[in-house]
């Protein structure tokens, strides 16, 4: 069976559009990967055959991150459309709303089913007036219930959606796969208490960075990582220039790096303020924390904080207020023991409910369903007499 994984950029950082196409494509699925590039001045088409078993398709095309992206994305739409109306495929698979509105339509006129998967909630990663959100979150349910299938990164998502209106929804997390001994015997450790942080650095995003900075500037022996991209790299520069002994910026990493850093960490930062987005989204980040044994440090009002304090895999704190990180800080660093434990609570927390192996057979087993109803074998290219 022929599926194609839309998604509208490549995140180094969290690869989950890849993590998908190399569990289908073991699967004994033919899979095409088509994104958007932003990094490229020069518009084109790049291919790439894919050494994990599926193919790349890349539209490059010079574009932002953040809310001016709003602008750029009819004319990725329209690349999208056309590119999805002219190949052959079997199942479209929609990542996240900049994908979904060509796919739908593209899956109509082709009579093919999509999967809908929200990674993120459009509408409220993007800063917008709020009767702008209420109209966009109205299309977004739309798009949701003309979908075979919605795939959510985690329960809590229904909360932020008031409900979801389509009677097959899976949640699927966003785990990393098991690399923990792989990575574990490569570990080279200094004396310093190291806090990591990796993913996309927005102010918009309202990480509390700042409040983690200023609670660890009077503490001994502690060094703050950060890795990413976004609008708030240049302060973070401008504190690893005035403390280079407490924070260092290394830009972007493989994800495979991410987890290596991630590793070495002493504790794993997520400090975001429980803003609506916030609020009812769980990042990728403490199932990474939990695959590699690590504590985590999360903000208390957060679907975040529920899931830290249910598996006892990290501390939740205030993180509005530096003082609060500080003494977290401060009572981690002293207690290698309640690091261990914490951190021993988490790896059995993958290994029992979260790991990247029972989301594979969540994910392959939705598409098991989707394909009786096509009455495809998944090891064949197609149905026979396949349209266009």
């Amino acid at each position: 069976m022929r599926t194609v994984i839309v998604r509208s950029s490549l995140e180094t950082l969290s690869p989950r559009a890849l993590k998908n196409a190399q569990t289908l494509a073991s699967g004994g699925y033919e899979v095409t990967v088509l994104s958007w590039d932003r990094e490229d001045k020069n518009p084109k088409v790049e291919r790439k055959d894919g050494k994990d078993g599926y193919e790349a398709h890349r539209f490059k095309f010079k574009a932002p991150y953040g809310p001016k992206v709003l602008l750029y994305l009819p004319i990725w739409w329209c690349l999208e459309f056309w590119w999805l109306l002219r190949k052959r495929w079997d199942i479209v698979h929609a990542m996240d709303f900049d994908t979904v509105v060509p796919a739908v339509i593209a899956a109509r006129i082709k009579r093919k089913p999509v999967i809908y998967e929200l990674g993120d909630i459009y509408e409220d990663m993007i800063p917008l007036p709020q009767m702008l959100r209420k109209i966009c979150a109205y299309i977004d349910k739309i798009f949701m219930r003309l979908a075979n299938a919605v795939i959510i990164a985690h329960e809590a998502q229904v909360k932020e959606l008031s409900g979801i209106p389509n009677k097959n929804v899976v949640a699927i997390y966003n785990s990393p796969p098991d690399f923990f001994k792989k990575i574990n015997s490569a570990i080279q450790k200094d004396d310093k208490f190291t806090i990591f942080y990796a993913g996309k650095l927005y102010k918009a995003r309202r990480l509390n960075l700042d409040k983690v900075f200023q609670a660890i500037k009077n503490i001994n022996i502690v060094r703050l990582i950060i890795t990413g991209y976004g609008d708030q790299v240049d302060e973070i520069n401008t504190w690893a220039d005035e403390f280079p002994d407490k924070v260092e910026f290394i830009g972007r990493l493989s994800y495979t790096e991410v987890l290596e850093r991630t590793m070495m960490a002493d504790l794993l930062i997520n400090p975001r303020e429980p803003t609506v987005h916030n609020r009812c989204t769980i990042p990728n980040k403490p199932f990474e924390a939990m695959m590699c044994g690590k504590p985590i440090l999360v903000s208390k009002g957060t679907a975040m904080a529920d899931m830290v304090e249910e598996e006892n895999c990290g501390l939740v704190v205030d993180c509005n207020t530096a003082e609060k990180i500080r003494e977290a800080i401060i009572r981690l660093k002293e207690s290698p023991e309640l690091r261990q434990q914490l951190g021993a609570n988490g790896r059995r927390a993958y290994e029992q409910r979260y790991s990247w192996a029972i989301m594979e057979q969540r994910l392959l087993a939705l598409y098991r369903e989707i394909g009786k109803k096509l009455k495809v074998n998944p090891l064949l290219k197609g149905p026979p007499n396949d349209p266009a």
